[in-house]
C-alpha cells in the first residue's frame, strides 16, 4: 500500500453543491474551519490505515500545544514520495491542487464522481432506501418533492421535516406543522433553485446515532461500529460519545421497545451499500439514525433507520478512532469529542481542567484541546476548536 497523505477537508459538501468543478474556491468559513481543524488526523487515523506510515496535509500552522514530536513527525512538509491522497470527503478541485503541490498522480481522488453515486449527495438516497429497503410503517411519507402541492398533501398526514438536497450538520432543515404564506414562498424559491426537496415525518427524537461503515477494495461492506452523538436545537453537530462501540450497540438495543429493529436496520444498510454504493465507491461511509418516541401517550421507543448517508470520514468514525487511540482501556470515565466555534469554546475552556495524559498519549483527566486553544489570535486561523474531554465517573 502506498503511504497515505490524509487531508481533513471538512465542508467538502459545499464543493459538491457547486458542481464538483475542477477549479473551485471554498467559502471563507470553510477555509477558516480547515485552517483550525486540519490537524485532527495527527491524534488518530482511520482504523483501516492503522499500522501504516502516513502523512497529514497542513492547511495552516495552527496546532495543539499538546502534540508531541511523535505526532508532529507526520505533518507533510515537502517530499512525501509516491503517496496516495486520502481526503476525508470527495473534493476534486482540492485533490488536484494538493496532488500538484506534492507532485502526485492524484488517482481516484482527482476523478469525477460516478453518476451512480449522485443520489447519496442529493438526499435522493433517503427516498430510495425507504422505498426499496426499509419496512418502517411511515416509509410512504418519505419523498423527494418537486412541487409545493406534494408537501401540502404530506402535511395532511402529520408534521414534516423538510431538507435541502445538499446540506449536512443540521443546515437546510425546516420543521413544519402547517404551511403559512411566508414559508410557502420560501420553499417555492428553494424548489426553483434546487429542483427537489426531501420530506419526511417530524419525529419526537430521543437520541442521535451514527452507524459507521467502510467499503474495501473488494467491495466488501465492513461495519466499523456505532457512535452516539449530540446536536443543538437546530440539528448542528456538537459532541460525540467516545466509548466502546459494543457498549453503544447494547445501549441503543436496550432503549428500543422492539430490540430487533436495530439489527434489521443494520442489515438494510448493508443491503443498500452493497448494491447501490460498493460497485462505485471505496472508502468510509456513515449513516445517521435516531431513536424516537412514537406518540405522546405511550413510552414506546422506535428506531428511525436512516436520517442521512455521508460518503465520507464522519465525526462518528473519528470518535471511534479516538476511542481506540486516546482513551485508557477499561476506563469507567465518560469521554466526549466535540467541535465548537471560537466564541462558544471560550466559556468551555475557561472552566476546563488542564489535561493529564499518560505515556501513550491517552487522556486520563481534564479537557485536551486537539487543535489550537489560542482563541485570541486571528480568527482566520482559530475559528473553531476541537477537543476531547473526560467526565470522571462518580
Amino acid at each position: 500500500m502506498r503511504t497515505p497523505l490524509i487531508v481533513c477537508n471538512i465542508g467538502h459538501e459545499v464543493a459538491l453543491e457547486a458542481g464538483d468543478a475542477l477549479h473551485y474556491t471554498p467559502p471563507r468559513l470553510i477555509r477558516q474551519m480547515r485552517s483550525a481543524l486540519w490537524s485532527l488526523p495527527l491524534w488518530a487515523v482511520p482504523v483501516w490505515l492503522d499500522g501504516a506510515s502516513w502523512w497529514v496535509h497542513p492547511f495552516s500552522e495552527s496546532l495543539s500545544p499538546y502534540l508531541t514530536d511523535r505526532e508532529l513527525s507526520h505533518i507533510a512538509k515537502g517530499d512525501v514520495g509516491d503517496s496516495e491522497l486520502i481526503l476525508w470527503g470527495h473534493e476534486r478541485s482540492l485533490a488536484h491542487s494538493i496532488a500538484k503541490q506534492y507532485g502526485l498522480s492524484g488517482g481516484e481522488a482527482c476523478s469525477e464522481l460516478p453518476q451512480e453515486l449522485m443520489p447519496c449527495w442529493t438526499r435522493a438516497a433517503s427516498a430510495r432506501f425507504f422505498e426499496k429497503y426499509s419496512s418502517v410503517p411511515w416509509r410512504s411519507r418519505v419523498a423527494m418533492i418537486t412541487q409545493i402541492e406534494e408537501l401540502v398533501e404530506l402535511l395532511t398526514q402529520g408534521p414534516c421535516l423538510v431538507k435541502l438536497p445538499y446540506s449536512s450538520s443540521g443546515r437546510g432543515l425546516w420543521r413544519i406543522n402547517q404551511l403559512d404564506s411566508q414559508l410557502e414562498g420560501t420553499l417555492r424559491k428553494l424548489l426553483q433553485r434546487h429542483g427537489t426537496l426531501l420530506v419526511e415525518p417530524l419525529l419526537d427524537k430521543q437520541q442521535d446515532y451514527g452507524a459507521e461503515y467502510y467499503i474495501d477494495e473488494a467491495g466488501e461492506v465492513q461495519f466499523v461500529g456505532l457512535c452516539a452523538f449530540e446536536t443543538d436545537d437546530q440539528g448542528r453537530y456538537l459532541e460525540s460519545l467516545c466509548q466502546d462501540p459494543e457498549a453503544t450497540l447494547r445501549q441503543l438495543t436496550d432503549s428500543l421497545t422492539d430490540p430487533d429493529e436495530l439489527q434489521q436496520a443494520l442489515a438494510q444498510h448493508h443491503a443498500y451499500l452493497s448494491r447501490e454504493v460498493a460497485p462505485y465507491y471505496q472508502g468510509p461511509v456513515g449513516i445517521d439514525l435516531l431513536t424516537y418516541r412514537t406518540d405522546e401517550v405511550s413510552d414506546r421507543i422506535a428506531l428511525h433507520p436512516w436520517v442521512e448517508i455521508n460518503l465520507r470520514y464522519t465525526m462518528g468514525h473519528y470518535a471511534l478512532d479516538l476511542y481506540r487511540k486516546r482513551i485508557p482501556q477499561r476506563s469507567h470515565d465518560q469521554y466526549r469529542f466535540g467541535i465548537l466555534s471560537a466564541s462558544r469554546a471560550k466559556a468551555l475552556l475557561a472552566t476546563a481542567n488542564t489535561p493529564t495524559l499518560d505515556d501513550a498519549g491517552r487522556l486520563r483527566s481534564g479537557l485536551l484541546p486537539l487543535t489550537s486553544p489560542d482563541l485570541d489570535t486571528d480568527l482566520d486561523t482559530v475559528s473553531h476548536i476541537a477537543y476531547l474531554r473526560c467526565e470522571v465517573a462518580s
